[in-house]
């Protein structure tokens, strides 16, 4: 069959043409990408990085270009640039939809991360150099927030550096650490001024960048206490617990938080869980016989209350007894640590007049009197 190269030559020029052309698309989004800057302003910015967007988006799409370094190059600059862009439309109180920002950040992600395992590494330290620009940026906006003593503007800036950095795949140990530090202080002064929401929405962030820390699954279980959600602060004990089994804070805090909501029993079952892990766990114990003793009083004013011929008064002094001579271990426990605290001293007396060792009882009746 005889070949026709007039038909031949002209589908090639067509394929020719539309080659450039896709080409060409990848050359005015760089262009384009050239003269960005967030700092011209919103509208101007905005409108660089949409028209920036078309142009990339046909090359991505067609097979001559989209798998080209060039291409994926200036894509994940300008997926990176709609994030930015989008800020401008937060500060101005129109919050940006979270999933469409959550596409970009995949988009670039990916054309960063092609572009930086190519083997021939052509574009290579262009993509490492657009990302380690906004990297500095944000981190030295964090020491500049953390000497100004905006801890809350720290923490999202060394934590914006560390995220920004993770689009080349590459992690930044001294902005985790730095946001770790910061997000601390400023959750435990929210968390102590009842300030919740925002707590909860820094304990948020935090856990992106460090997922199942122990000290972020405290603040939430913190956060749900206060709230008086013992069954969500239940769930992430839970989920701490089965990182850590043997962590004798988690049911210190647990305990102790159920004293403050009057649920006592709930309170001793978990701080005798910490003092199961650790037997000289001192906390754990004096927050033990505090529990003991006020439970034990509240207790004895509910007899009072009561016609004394009632037989539920005698089951309740018998229950007020019982308390207080559990109390002991704990408060010998405590006078170890603390041997001139009269207060322990004279719970002791009581504690031990209460179980009928009358010998104890003068024992530490007198030294608290000395």
């Amino acid at each position: 069959m005889k070949m026709n190269t007039t038909v031949l030559l002209a589908f090639l020029v067509m394929l020719s043409n539309a080659t450039m052309s896709q080409k060409s698309n990848v050359t005015d989004a760089a262009m384009l990408m050239k003269k960005y800057s967030p700092r011209a302003g919103a509208e101007k910015a905005k409108k660089t990085v949409n028209d920036a967007k078309k142009f990339i988006d046909l090359a991505a799409a067609h097979t001559d270009t989209k798998e080209g370094m060039k291409m994926n190059l200036y894509r994940g600059m300008v997926y990176f640039a709609l994030i930015e862009v989008a800020q401008f439309d937060a500060m101005s109180g129109n919050m940006p939809d979270e999933a469409l920002l959550e596409s970009y950040k995949d988009a670039s992600m990916e054309s960063f991360r092609k572009v930086i395992n190519d083997p021939k590494g052509k574009y290579t330290d262009d993509a490492k150099g657009f990302v380690n620009r906004r990297v500095t940026q944000y981190f030295e906006m964090g020491l500049s927030m953390y000497e100004a003593k905006n801890y809350e503007m720290a923490f999202m800036s060394f934590s914006g550096a560390y995220q920004v950095k993770a689009f080349i795949g590459e992690e930044y140990e001294d902005a985790k650490v730095n946001a770790m530090a910061t997000y601390a202080y400023v959750t435990d002064s929210l968390i102590r001024s009842d300030d919740l929401d925002k707590a909860e929405k820094m304990c948020d962030a935090a856990n992106e960048l460090s997922p199942n820390d122990m000290g972020i699954l405290t603040n939430y279980i913190n956060i749900a206490l206060k709230r008086g959600d013992t069954e969500k602060s239940e769930q992430y004990i839970k989920e701490a617990l089965a990182i850590d089994p043997n962590n004798k804070q988690l049911y210190y805090i647990l305990g102790t938080s159920y004293i403050e909501l009057k649920e006592n029993e709930k309170a001793e079952s978990n701080l005798l869980k910490a003092i199961e892990i650790d037997p000289e766990y001192v906390n754990a114990h004096s927050n033990l016989a505090a529990l003991y003793m006020d439970w034990s009083i509240a207790l004895g004013d509910e007899a009072k209350d009561l016609d004394y011929r009632d037989p539920k008064v005698s089951e309740l002094e018998n229950k007020k007894k019982e308390l207080l001579t559990k109390a002991i271990p704990s408060l010998e426990k405590m006078i170890i640590s603390f041997p001139e605290n009269k207060s322990v001293m004279r719970n002791l007396a009581m504690a031990y007049r209460s179980s009928g060792n009358e010998e104890k009882f003068k024992e530490w009746y007198n030294k608290s009197k000395n």
